[in-house]
């Protein structure tokens, strides 16, 4: 019979593993539910949020088809984090439209053919004279930028004001389950919180969930010309300010990003030359990669683990992560903190016979 481990120190509720979007907001609200929280680095492939722009493009694919309930989740997810950062003391909202070129005579016809209320009027000429846009395109409004890395870097200084943040990766083979309670480097800890990303496939525990990988790279670029719309021509141009731009992203179905390569680098800023009519001078500032996870029914995966009721996940949040990322934050917590039921298309437990112990 197992012997209980005698604690040596203060307990932690919640051991948070990773330090992305999921990991940040869920550090934020369980610190407001009175949980002492520690967040430890995900090991493992670079973070989606690190390499992502920030822009909620209420249409992103080609079908130009909307979310469902797009204006209700889009309005409160922006009222989140506008609330978020008058906390934080950092504007983490700014206002966008979006010039849709499209790529083809099918889109062309696709997006003649829709009526939404965010969509402007059909041009045949961009108002960015700029960009060629030979199937014309039209005016996404309502979209907006949040201001991911000022939203990650002031979290994380209220996670060290309120708990601890350790940048060394995290080792799952250092937890034993086994013990009388769960212990991490000789505190007991009440629950492991899965906030991995990508690097959920060196997790031993979650082994066998579908969650699919889309690598992908960006780029910061500063340009020789200056405009205050994003473009979505295929590419992504989203402007932060001082001529400075978010230019992505690549997308790597199925596989994982190791980090920046030269063929992205170079993919991106063909393909942005490709589409503007006017020589341009890019400086490279930044290069980043990230991987996107997913699940095959687009949902997130959140809740407890079907055998071990001490490990929790927040993962699958896919390329809508900062859309769907509050709202999902705000379900776990009451989940792990009042025992608040999920909604049954987002609970882990959908997937509890792909599980098997470790």
């Amino acid at each position: 019979m197992q012997k209980n481990v005698r604690p040596t120190a203060a307990p932690i509720d919640t051991l948070i593993v990773g330090s992305g979007l999921s990991g940040a907001l869920m550090a934020l609200e369980l610190s407001r539910a009175g949980h002492r929280i520690t967040m430890v680095t995900a090991a493992g492939r670079p973070s989606a949020s690190h390499a992502a722009g920030g822009l909620m493009n209420p249409f992103t694919a080609p079908r130009l088809a909307p979310m469902r309930d797009l204006i209700a989740r889009s309005t409160a997810a922006r009222q989140y984090y506008e609330r978020l950062g008058h906390e934080l003391g950092h504007s983490l909202i700014t206002p966008t439209s979006v010039h849709r070129l499209c790529q083809s005579a099918s889109e062309r016809a696709r997006a003649q053919s829709t009526r939404h209320p965010w969509l402007g009027p059909w041009f045949e000429t961009p108002p960015i004279a700029e960009f060629r846009a030979p199937f014309g395109g039209l005016e996404i409004h309502n979209a907006w930028r949040l201001d991911l890395p000022t939203m990650l870097a002031s979290a994380a200084g209220r996670v060290d004001a309120y708990g601890h943040q350790l940048p060394d990766p995290f080792d799952w083979c250092r937890i034993d389950p086994r013990n009388g309670c769960i212990m991490w480097r000789g505190r007991p800890v009440g629950c492991v919180l899965s906030c991995e990303g990508a690097g959920i496939t060196r997790n031993p525990y979650w082994d066998g969930l579908p969650l699919q990988p889309n690598g992908g790279e960006s780029l910061i670029v500063r340009l020789s010309a200056e405009w205050s719309t994003a473009v979505s021509a295929g590419i992504t141009l989203l402007p932060l300010g001082e001529r400075r731009y978010w230019l992505g992203a690549t997308h790597q179905p199925g596989h994982s990003a190791a980090g920046p390569t030269n063929a992205g680098r170079h993919q991106l800023l063909q393909r942005l030359q490709d589409h503007v009519t006017v020589p341009l001078t890019i400086d490279v500032l930044a290069h980043h990669a990230g991987t996107r996870m997913a699940t095959p029914d687009r949902e997130p995966v959140l809740g407890r683990h079907p055998r071990w009721s001490w490990l929790a996940i927040f993962n699958g949040l896919g390329s809508r992560g900062i859309l769907r990322a509050p709202d999902s934050a705000q379900q776990l917590t009451r989940h792990l903190t009042g025992g608040a039921p999920l909604p049954a298309a987002v609970d882990v437990h959908r997937y509890a016979t792909r599980l098997a112990a470790p």
